[in-house]
């Protein structure tokens, strides 16, 4: 596995990007950038688009731009690392939780799945 022996800088310098060029598609509302780093096993897997626009309509009002910020903490399992960051929300003042799941697909690292509780 890719991540074996990696510091948690070194995991960062990889993931880190990837999760930033992620938040900015959703700040920016644009859906095929929002899923470049997503993996796809399968087109049956691919994240639907209502689903982005809802998610959209139901939270970009009410919390705003997403911007990563603190790292919490990082957690490996055999075949994939979890990154936790606080993240800071445009129109609230206490910060969320953005949560990364990052695992090696096709010989490169991808996101396996993301959310943020505010």
């Amino acid at each position: 596995m890719i991540f074996d022996g990696l510091s948690d800088k070194e995991i960062l310098q990889i993931v880190k990007p990837l999760a930033e060029h992620t938040e900015n598609a959703w700040n920016q509302k644009n859906y095929d950038d929002f899923c470049r780093y997503l993996i796809e096993e399968n087109p049956d897997q691919k994240f639907p688009e209502e689903e982005f626009n809802r998610q959209i309509e139901e939270s970009y009002d009410t919390y705003g731009h997403h911007t990563i910020a603190n790292l919490v903490a990082i957690h490996r399992n055999p075949d994939h690392v979890i990154v936790i960051w606080k993240v800071k929300l445009d129109k609230r003042n206490e910060p969320g939780l953005l949560i990364y799941g990052f695992r090696e697909h096709d010989g490169q690292i991808l996101i396996e799945g993301c959310s943020y509780h505010a």
